[in-house]
């Protein structure tokens, strides 16, 4: 496989991830760790070379779950390796407002664009009624086989909160939550800076001002994520739940498997 310098140690050395970490290692409220290996976040997957699929049939990596919209898979569908089990279960509430196929997205879209307000209200509405994470729970309670990926675009928004519930699933505070979802800020960089350069060939200084804002991890969004839930349901305990019916025992079963 092709040397590759890595930003951090959670990303998988591959040749054409994007954003592609392990939720292994973090630590959880009881003091175990997530065990390295199992669980995954990433971007989309249309870059994957010969190797990174080599290297991903051998973990194995068994489960994928495609978070993206209909038209951002037909755009860049996933490359797949041998033993993947392939789900697409868009997760954007959003999407028939603006999605998350950037390229789409011109000068006269974006002046009418409120970047700040769009991502509040995808981050009040991502946790809430979302099949993509009900498919996300049923994943997870079979573990045997192999690894999961979940994805989306850059895998932050609709993966940043997927992420968020199995962290707060497997017994981690708020702070671990907040701190894995961040980490998007180094893990993310060089290809949003890629990204940042390729629109600047064909939008204004201020369009791409809104893309350099969409694709940024802040507290703000998790926050407003995190703080509906508590609004709607008193803790992430009773969200998890009623929600995706990860229930003391559900979750007790899930920390069995995935914590050392």
């Amino acid at each position: 496989m092709t040397a590759q310098i890595l930003l951090h140690p959670s990303l998988a050395p591959l040749d054409g991830g994007i954003n592609f970490r392990d939720l292994g290692g973090n630590s959880v409220a009881d003091g175990r760790r997530i065990k390295r290996g199992l669980l995954f976040r990433s971007g989309a997957l249309d870059r994957l070379s010969e190797n990174d699929c080599s290297y991903l049939a051998q973990m194995p990596m068994r489960s994928v779950l495609d978070y993206r919209d209909i038209d951002e898979v037909q755009a860049k569908p996933d490359v797949l390796w041998s033993g993947a089990d392939y789900y697409h279960v868009p997760a954007n509430p959003l999407s028939s407002e603006v999605n998350a196929n950037l390229e789409k997205l011109t000068d006269e879209t974006l002046a009418k664009f409120d970047a700040r307000a769009f991502m509040l209200e995808l981050y009040r509405r991502l946790p809430f009624n979302n099949g993509a994470y009900r498919q996300l729970a049923q994943l997870l309670a079979q573990p045997e086989g192999g690894a999961i990926v979940q994805h989306c675009a850059v895998g932050k928004d609709r993966t940043g909160v997927g992420s968020a519930m199995v962290l707060l699933a497997l017994g981690a505070d708020e702070a671990t939550v907040m701190e894995d979802y961040l980490l998007t800020e180094t893990t993310l960089a060089s290809y949003r800076e890629h990204m940042l350069e390729q629109i600047s060939s064909r939008l204004n200084d201020a369009s791409v001002a809104q893309f350099a804002y969409v694709l940024g991890a802040r507290e703000e969004f998790l926050e407003t994520a995190l703080g509906c839930i508590r609004q709607q349901y008193g803790t992430a305990d009773r969200w998890l739940e009623a929600e995706y019916g990860l229930g003391p025992s559900q979750r007790e079963a899930l920390q069995a498997f995935y914590l050392e």
